[in-house]
């Protein structure tokens, strides 16, 4: 096995994420393209690759050098293997091809990492393969998202700053989910490493839940009814394996304490209770104000700064407004209830995550 190790200059902190269209590549976007007609679509799977840019991990830059294959699913068919000669990645950065079409079933959703035939990614992390890896570092992938249900547009709600209404599906909620999975969350060795016998054991995650966390029979998702720490009221993670119609879900620190043990550099905000700009234990309007008189201000270590991104910025105010009214407890726990109007293949009341094919790698929704 050839392992290959790329060196560039690296920034201090944050990683990109490149969204490419997969219409784009070899052709021209045109009617029927799911991001084409769906403008608004790619503006949230935009947003949502801001809640993994805080991570402060230092990626090598992969130079446009003979001698290696980026290997991906074609996200605009779910069948093809796409095969891009000397992708030129630059440092520190991920490039996602995204697309769409028509899923079977119930189905919506789809995502994984790439993969490099021959050889081993290394892009100046530790351990990324075998049973040894503690680390993820690839170069990107691709995810897709269903176009048709039974024939008719799926119900999507694409705006980030309103709600789903009822038997709507959350774009935002799915596009969390998958890219979760092209980050290794159920895909990377890392993850296969921390799985014992049904029972994820990473070191934060146990810190935070105070416990190892069960998964799903797939092994690639938290178990249904999967709760997060360290809040009062524990929301629902959103890497289970089943969602609710007409409900959002948004990353939670239970699962960014998990993309920490596969070897993510998380910040520390994302692991507490989120949007507490203060760090009071309550969200409130105080830290609204607190956000509004530090707005634009940049730098390590400001309080404001939400999500440990080292801007204070509106993904901050995102946060905030997302997590209005939590407060924190100091019997903090980890929980798994009852997932409410969930059933697997319930296809009017839930959409549930049956499959991850590890292109392995491959996280399908349904």
């Amino acid at each position: 096995m050839i392992v290959l190790v790329w060196s560039s200059t690296i920034s201090l902190h944050g990683i990109t994420i490149e969204i490419r269209r997969m219409c784009d590549h070899g052709g021209t976007c045109e009617a029927g393209d799911f991001f084409f007609d769906h403008p608004e679509a790619l503006d949230a799977l935009r947003f949502a690759t801001r809640a993994f840019e805080p991570f402060s991990d230092t990626l090598l830059a992969i130079p446009s050098t003979p001698g290696w294959t980026a290997t991906f699913e074609n996200p605009d068919n779910g069948i093809e293997t796409i095969q891009l000669q000397n992708l030129s990645v630059p440092a520190n950065t991920l490039i996602l091809y995204a697309g769409g079409y028509d899923m079977p079933g119930n189905q919506v959703g789809e995502a994984g990492p790439g993969k490099t035939p021959a050889f081993t990614l290394n892009r100046g992390s530790g351990v990324v393969t075998g049973p040894t890896a503690n680390d993820f570092t690839p170069w990107g992938g691709s995810i897709a998202f269903d176009t048709l249900d039974n024939g008719a547009p799926r119900n999507w709600h694409f705006d980030v700053d309103t709600l789903p209404a009822p038997g709507e599906i959350d774009f935002l909620t799915i596009a969390f989910h998958e890219l979760s999975h092209a980050f290794g969350f159920g895909t990377a060795p890392s993850f296969d490493n921390l799985n014992s016998s049904g029972q994820f054991q990473g070191a934060a995650t146990i810190q935070l839940a105070q416990s190892t966390v069960s998964l799903a029979a797939d092994g690639n998702h938290w178990a249904s009814g999967t709760t997060s720490p360290p809040y009062a009221d524990p929301p629902l993670s959103a890497l289970t394996a089943s969602l609710v119609l007409g409900r959002r879900r948004v990353l939670t620190p239970l699962d960014y304490a998990a993309l920490a043990d596969l070897g993510w550099q998380v910040p520390d905000k994302l692991l507490g209770l989120l949007g507490d700009i203060d760090d009071d234990g309550n969200i409130d309007g105080r830290d609204f104000l607190r956000w509004q008189r530090s707005v634009g201000n940049t730098g390590v270590g400001l309080l404001e700064d939400a999500d440990g991104s080292l801007e204070v910025d509106d993904y901050d105010l995102w946060l905030w407004q997302t997590n209005y009214g939590r407060k924190t407890t100091s019997n903090s726990s980890f929980a798994a209830v009852p997932e409410p109007c969930t059933i697997p293949l319930l296809f009017l009341s839930g959409i549930s995550i049956l499959r991850c094919r590890p292109l392995r790698q491959i996280s399908r929704y349904r």
